[in-house]
């Protein structure tokens, strides 16, 4: 009778060890797929948050749509389209001549040559001569 009961105990001990193994092995695996869990679902919030920063960042936000900034800046002559050019009105020109002898040339635009610089409530004028070295 003591060779059964040791031979039941020797049984007994073999499986609890084999439990054992077979539950720290399921216990590692779940612990390792929690774990890669953890780091894709950090991985995903990392992503979201670059992807914000770019939305959120003038600096940065469709960065490659931009001309770089020396392609922009440093084209030639050459390569750039020739701009329309405004029709330029026609300015009135007025001469005018004075005592001494000196003629001036006004190419100012009438509206702007019509302009009165002073209101008569401005105050007073000063006389001057102008001095010859």
């Amino acid at each position: 009778m003591k060779e059964i009961l040791i031979i039941c105990l020797c049984v007994f001990l073999f499986l609890a060890i084999v439990m054992a193994i077979l539950f720290h092995h399921r216990i590692r695996d779940v612990k390792r797929r929690l774990r890669e869990a953890a780091e894709a679902r950090e991985a995903r919030r990392m992503a979201e948050e670059d992807e914000y920063f770019k939305r959120t960042s003038t600096k940065h936000y469709h960065e490659e749509e931009k001309p770089k900034f020396k392609d922009d800046y440093f084209k030639s002559a050459d390569e750039e389209k020739p701009r329309e050019q405004k029709p330029q009105q026609q300015s009135a020109r007025r001469t005018t001549r004075t005592d001494g002898g000196v003629t001036i040339i006004d190419d100012r635009k009438e509206q702007k040559a019509d302009r009165k610089i002073f209101d008569d409530n401005d105050g007073e004028y000063v006389e001057f001569e102008e001095v010859k070295d």
